[in-house]
């Protein structure tokens, strides 16, 4: 216990920041590194509910330098998420590391030469690296996330997101929704991110409920 009788705690300064961003890199065992393009995350409630490919925000080099001398120190072999804060002046702070396939470059299945889980496979065999450039010119990812408790069904919903245009929907088929849990899914791709942020509202009008 501290000595005001309150709990040992840590105390961080704010961030002012404008936008969240991620990047997803890839590091072999032989030390290569290639990198998907910089995100935009668009956060609700700190929880994710969009990734906007490639971001309109930050450059991608001063991310790309910080994940390097992380991975290269860290000798790590696999795929990893990286979440920044960028300030209107540029600067990046890292916000989060996570050591994995992340939940930022989900729309790589659809929008890169190489998604990020082909990536994995790529790295556990051995196999060279593969392309990450975008294939498409922008891409928008939109987390289907619970609002009740309830049997995760919501097939009426899935097929209409699924009938969209050019987009595709993936159901991670877990039993029960609860309130901000991730259930899929669904990447929309369009020519410009402005079309992608609206087949994305097209998406969420269809998910949630409409307000009483």
């Amino acid at each position: 216990m501290a000595r005001d009788g309150r709990p040992p705690a840590i105390a961080e300064a704010y961030v002012p920041y404008q936008a969240e961003l991620a990047l997803i890199a890839a590091r072999n065992a032989a030390g290569e590194i290639r990198f998907y393009p910089l995100a935009h995350t668009q956060q609700q409630d700190q929880v994710c509910r969009r990734i906007l490919l490639p971001s309109p925000y930050g450059e991608a080099a001063p991310a790309q330098a910080i994940a390097t001398a992380l991975l290269d120190r860290w000798q790590f072999v696999g795929v990893c998420g990286l979440e920044f804060f960028w300030e209107a002046n540029g600067r990046l702070s890292l916000n989060e590391v996570a050591p994995r396939v992340h939940n930022s470059g989900h729309g790589t299945i659809e929008a890169c030469i190489t998604s990020q889980f082909a990536q994995a496979v790529r790295i556990a065999a051995g196999l060279p690296l593969g392309d990450t450039a975008l294939r498409v010119p922008a891409a928008i990812t939109v987390n289907l996330l619970g609002w009740e408790t309830a049997p995760a069904h919501y097939q009426a919903q899935r097929e209409a997101i699924a009938a969209l245009p050019n987009t595709s929907l993936h159901w991670y088929g877990k039993p029960e929704a609860r309130p901000g849990r991730k259930l899929g899914h669904a990447t929309a791709i369009a020519d410009t991110p402005d079309q992608a942020q609206t087949l994305g509202d097209r998406i969420e009008a269809l998910w949630y409920p409409s307000p009483s």
